[in-house]
């Protein structure tokens, strides 16, 4: 009995920990992932004012505010024993 009981318990607190893990793993990868798509977008927006007509520059300005954007919240797991 005290076995199953261990077993049982550990398995419980194996799941708990992996959904964690995965939470955190998630919320980072987002987080990276969203730091690149920003970086790209100002690095093109540069090169545009950099090497265009006067036209091109005053379009990249008004598209500079499209780079500024907030990661995608992540759900945390919930709390509970099930």
């Amino acid at each position: 009995m005290k076995i199953l009981t261990l077993s049982t318990l550990c398995i419980a607190l194996a799941g708990c920990a992996s959904a964690d893990g995965l939470y955190y793993e998630t919320v980072k990868s987002v987080s990276k992932d969203n730091t690149i798509a920003q970086t790209a977008c100002w690095a093109a927006i540069s090169d545009i004012a950099k090497n265009g007509d006067s036209a091109s520059k005053v379009g990249a300005i008004a598209l500079a505010k499209e780079c500024k954007n907030e990661a995608p919240k992540v759900q945390p797991p919930k709390k509970g024993l099930f």
